[in-house]
């Protein structure tokens, strides 16, 4: 009887041991910096995975982007990296999803996105450079090229603008595109409420090339905006932008 006592006794110690060194072990939250380190370490391998193909391989190549918050970067990946390219992806914004919430539990303050200019980089092409494939997008193509391309690009942000009909004025926006100056915009509309995916492209496309066109012809003055949009009218079943100065 008393063996058995002791058995028992020796179980309920081992039991109580094993649940007090499992209060012990509770994991430990990672910081905001611990998070941010790891998602960079993350980033790395998905650079690593993507640079230094060789130009042999270009047919084997897509452009794969990865967007976060109002911008997007672009990255040549090959077709049999595609899979591994998915998982580093998605790993990458796990990593940063829990920086943002170790970030909130800090007290910090996180700013949603929000464009009051859409201008995100846009891919243009693959080619071979320096011997290795390289992603040609608005913001590193050369200027001589970026000039009949914003050209080309207005006249089917315009295009795509003309064809627009209106019979509700209340799910329309203005969005602006970039003149001859920094700042200093005029305005189009798109229908909130259909899938403007392609017109938002354009736009982003034309406005990163119209700024870089604007900056390597000179002193790039911003100017302030002397108007604003006051509202937007369906008339004679188009939508017209209503400005008032400011």
């Amino acid at each position: 009887m008393k063996s058995n006592l002791n058995s028992v006794f020796k179980s309920l110690t081992i039991v109580l041991s094993i649940a007090l060194f499992c209060l012990g072990c509770k994991k430990k939250e990672h910081s905001s910096t611990e998070w941010g380190e790891l998602a960079t370490a993350k980033m790395n391998e998905i650079t690593v995975l993507t640079a230094n193909i060789p130009c042999s391989q270009l047919t084997d190549v897509s452009i794969q982007e990865m967007a976060s918050g109002c911008s997007s970067t672009y990255y040549p990946v090959k077709i049999s990296d595609q899979a591994k390219f998915e998982k580093l992806k998605k790993e990458y914004f796990d990593l940063l999803s829990e920086q943002t919430k170790a970030m909130i539990r800090e007290g910090y303050i996180i700013d949603p996105c929000f464009e009051s200019l859409w201008i995100a980089e846009q891919p243009i092409r693959l080619e071979c450079n320096t011997g290795k494939v390289k992603v040609i997008t608005s913001a590193n193509m050369s200027i001589e090229e970026a000039k009949p391309l914003a050209a080309k690009t207005y006249l089917e942000i315009m295009a795509i603008v003309n064809a627009q009909t209106c019979t509700d004025a209340s799910s329309w926006m203005p969005a602006p595109l970039i003149k001859d100056r920094l700042m200093d915009v005029e305005y189009i509309t798109y229908l909130r409420t259909q899938d403007y995916t392609v017109l938002k492209k354009k736009v982003s496309l034309y406005n990163g090339l119209k700024t870089r066109i604007i900056q390597a012809d000179g002193p790039a003055t911003a100017v302030e905006p002397q108007t604003k949009v006051e509202r937007i009218d369906c008339i004679n079943g188009k939508p017209v932008i209503k400005l008032t100065t400011k």
